[in-house]
C-alpha cells in the first residue's frame, strides 16, 4: 500500500517534512479563521462569545483527556518499533484508545457539572452539553495523528490535522451561512464536533494503513503502570500551555458571563496567533537540529541556533506587528463591522503573542536538556499568576484590561524561560569546556 512508502521517513531529511508542515500550517490558519470569520458573521455576537468559550474549554478538556499519552507515543513506540515489539505497539494503541474515551467522558461529566455550579444563570447550558459529546472523539483523534506520525505517515496525518479537519469545517460553517443568513450556536456546535468525527475515520484509515506489518495479527502486552507515569510527565506541561493560551478567553465567560466581549477578544486573539502558528512549524527544523547538536556535544553550536532562532523569529514578529498596527481594523472587519472595537485588544495581544514566538524556543531547549522539573515550575506558576491577573482585570475592568494582562503574563513567563535556558546553555557550555 502506497502509505509505506512514507515508512522510512527517518532516512529522510527533517527540514522535508518541516517544509510541508509549515505550508500546511499556515494553510490550516488561513481555513480557521475564515471559519471563525463565518461563524462570526452567522451567530449573533452573543453566540459567538458562546460559541469561541465552548472550543476553548474543550481543547483543555481533550488535552487532559489523552493524559499525555499522545505525545509519549512519539517516544516510545518508535522504540517498539525498532526492538519488533508489536505486542506492545498494539497493547499501547488498545490503552491509549480506552484512556481518551474513559477518561473524555468522566473529565467532561465533571467539567459540567463545575461550569453549572459556577453559571447559574447560563441560558444554554445544553450548548455547553452538546459539545461535550464531542470529547472523546477529539481525544482519539490527538491520540491517533501521533500514532500515524509516529508509523511514517507524517504528510497525511499532518495533512488531516492541518488541511482537512479546518477545510470541511469552513465548508460547513459556510453551508449554515447559504442555507440562512442567521444560524443558531448549536448548529455550529454541531458542525465543529461532525467535522472531527469525519476527521477521525480519515486518521484512523492512515493509522491503518500505514500500520507496522502484521500488528493487527500480534497479540497484546501491556505496561501500564509505566505508560501512566511517564505519559502524565509530558502532559503537566501540554497542559498548563494549553490553560493559559485560553485564559483570556475562559476568565471572560466565567468571571464576567460577558460574551460580547467573549467573542471580541476570541477574535482579536484568532488573528494574533498567527506568529504563535510560524513558531510551533518551524518546531519541526529547529527541534531535530537542537537534537543533533545535543547528541553532538556541540554546546556553542546549541547557543548559536537558539540565536539565529530567536533573530529569524523577531523579524518575522516585527512584520506581523507592523502588519497588525496598520491592518489590523481591516482584519477584525472580517469578523464584522462590530469587530473593529477590538483594535485596541488585537495590537496588545500581538505584543505578548510576538514576544512568545521569539522567546519561545527556550521551554525546548530546556526539555531537550531533561530539565523538566523548572520547565513545569515555571509553566506552573506562570499560568497560576497569568489566570489570576486575567481573572481579577475581568472582574472589574474590560476585555481590553485582560488582553494587557494577557500579554503581561505570557512576557513574564517567557522571561524566565529565557533566563533558565540562558542559565543552562552556560552550564553545557561549562561542562562541555
Amino acid at each position: 500500500m502506497w502509505f509505506h512508502s512514507e515508512h522510512n521517513f527517518h532516512t529522510r531529511t527533517a527540514r522535508d517534512y518541516s517544509i510541508f508542515v509549515t505550508v500546511a500550517a499556515f494553510i490550516g490558519y488561513a481555513f480557521t479563521l475564515a471559519m471563525n470569520a463565518v461563524a462570526a458573521h452567522i451567530l449573533p455576537q452573543v453566540e459567538f462569545g458562546e460559541f469561541s468559550s465552548a472550543v476553548a474549554m474543550v481543547g483543555i478538556i481533550c488535552t487532559c483527556a489523552t493524559l499525555g499519552l499522545e505525545k509519549y507515543a512519539l517516544r516510545l513506540l518508535p522504540q517498539y518499533i525498532v526492538a519488533a515489539d508489536l505486542r506492545g505497539v498494539k497493547g499501547y494503541i488498545c490503552f491509549g484508545v480506552a484512556i481518551c474515551i474513559l477518561v473524555g467522558v468522566a473529565i467532561s461529566i465533571g467539567a459540567f457539572s463545575l461550569y453549572t455550579l459556577f453559571k447559574i444563570e447560563t441560558q444554554n447550558l445544553n450548548v455547553l452539553a452538546q459539545i461535550l459529546w464531542f470529547v472523546p472523539v477529539i481525544a482519539i483523534f490527538l491520540f491517533a495523528l501521533e500514532i500515524a506520525t509516529t508509523f511514517g505517515a507524517i504528510i497525511w496525518s499532518t495533512a488531516i490535522y492541518r488541511i482537512i479537519f479546518p477545510f470541511i469545517t469552513l465548508v460547513g460553517m459556510a453551508a449554515l451561512s447559504w442555507r440562512a443568513a442567521t444560524s443558531s450556536v448549536g448548529e455550529a456546535v454541531n458542525v465543529y464536533g461532525f467535522s472531527w468525527v469525519f476527521a477521525l475515520v480519515l486518521m484512523l484509515w492512515v493509522m491503518h494503513q500505514s500500520a507496522p506489518k502484521g500488528l493487527y495479527l500480534s497479540p497484546f502486552s501491556f505496561a501500564i503502570k509505566k505508560w501512566l507515569i511517564e505519559g502524565v510527565e509530558y502532559l503537566g506541561f501540554s497542559l498548563l500551555m494549553t490553560v493559559f493560551s485560553q485564559a483570556a478567553i475562559l476568565t471572560i465567560e466565567v468571571v464576567r458571563g460577558d460574551r460580547i466581549s467573549v467573542g471580541l477578544i476570541a477574535a482579536a486573539m484568532q488573528i494574533s496567533t498567527l506568529v504563535i502558528i510560524v513558531q510551533t512549524a518551524t518546531m519541526r527544523v529547529f527541534g531535530p537540529r537542537l537534537a543533533i547538536l545535543i547528541a553532538a556535544k556541540d554546546a556553542i553550536g546549541q547557543r548559536q541556533l537558539m540565536r539565529r532562532r530567536a533573530w529569524f523569529m523577531f523579524l518575522f514578529g516585527i512584520a506581523f506587528f507592523a502588519a497588525v498596527v496598520m491592518f489590523g481594523r481591516e482584519m477584525l472587519d472580517l469578523f464584522g463591522a462590530e469587530y473593529k472595537v477590538a483594535y485596541q485588544a488585537l495590537v496588545v495581544l500581538t505584543i505578548g503573542n510576538v514576544v512568545n514566538t521569539i522567546l519561545g524556543f527556550a521551554p525546548t531547549y530546556l526539555q531537550f536538556h531533561e530539565a523538566h522539573r523548572i520547565t513545569l515550575k515555571i509553566a506552573a506558576l506562570g499560568t497560576i499568576v497569568g489566570i489570576l491577573v486575567m481573572g481579577i482585570t475581568a472582574a472589574y475592568g474590560t476585555y481590553l484590561d485582560v488582553a494587557y494582562a494577557y500579554s503581561f503574563s505570557v512576557i513574564a513567563m517567557y522571561g524566565a524561560f529565557q533566563i533558565a535556558a540562558m542559565v543552562m546553555s552556560k552550564r553545557v557550555i561549562s561542562a562541555q569546556s
